[in-house]
């Protein structure tokens, strides 16, 4: 069973390494397109589509960023205020430290999303 866990795990990090090569390609072709657009006006409605793909990205990812963080302060809060027993206490601690990787992982995406 823990097999065919670490394979699903494998292929779900190779599905998410394509999935930011994909969106690295997009974000330089946008502005390749750019640098294009002023040699060729026809570009323009191709540019455009682009742009408003790489904005969608942005956005996505900044909400993606901003639940992280919500359900971080809630973990937070739940581990500070509640009476948990020790193996839950341990759990909430495991799952806030998960939540903090995942911040930090979609905080790095939109970092290199805008610096593009």
């Amino acid at each position: 069973m823990s097999l065919r866990l670490a394979e699903r795990d494998l292929h779900l990090q190779q599905i998410e390494r394509e999935i930011k090569n994909k969106k690295k390609m997009l974000v330089k072709k946008k502005k390749d397109l750019e640098k294009k657009h002023k040699l060729n006006e026809y570009l323009e409605t191709v540019k455009d589509d682009y742009s408003k793909y790489y904005n969608y990205i942005l956005k996505e990812k900044q909400e993606q960023y901003n639940a992280l963080v919500l359900l971080k302060e809630y973990m937070y809060d739940l581990i500070k205020t509640e009476n948990l027993v020790d193996e839950q206490k341990r759990t909430a601690k495991h799952d806030q430290r998960d939540i903090l990787g995942e911040i930090d992982k979609v905080k790095a995406e939109l970092d290199e999303l805008v610096n593009h």
